[in-house]
């Protein structure tokens, strides 16, 4: 499994618009062979920041399954018009994991 991080700054005011829509854009993410889930999670410290994290089988199924696809220009097109130009982005691996003892 790869873990992708992302963080999206959203232009301000915008930020309820923004929870809305990618509600219903991340969606999309169904059509995507390899998916297994996504959170969004809103900063406390920073207005308007969110960090996105999503579940893939492989890197390939985001890289290639997603962001080469029609499904991501569908998905940017719903939210992309919210993001500050500072976007980042990273995969993960899980090295430890443990679990409610």
């Amino acid at each position: 499994m790869v873990l992708e991080v992302a963080f999206f700054h959203i232009k301000e005011g915008m930020e309820n618009d923004f929870e809305e829509a990618f509600e219903q854009a991340s969606k999309l993410f169904n059509k995507v062979d390899g998916y297994l889930g996504h959170t969004i999670h809103a900063c406390i410290e920073t207005k308007g920041k969110y960090m996105v994290q999503v579940k893939w089988e492989t890197l390939d199924s985001h890289m290639k399954g997603f962001v080469e696809s029609p499904i991501f220009h569908e998905w940017n097109d719903q939210v992309g018009h919210y993001f500050k130009p500072d976007i980042y982005m990273e995969h993960f691996t899980v090295v430890h994991e443990r679990g409610d003892d």
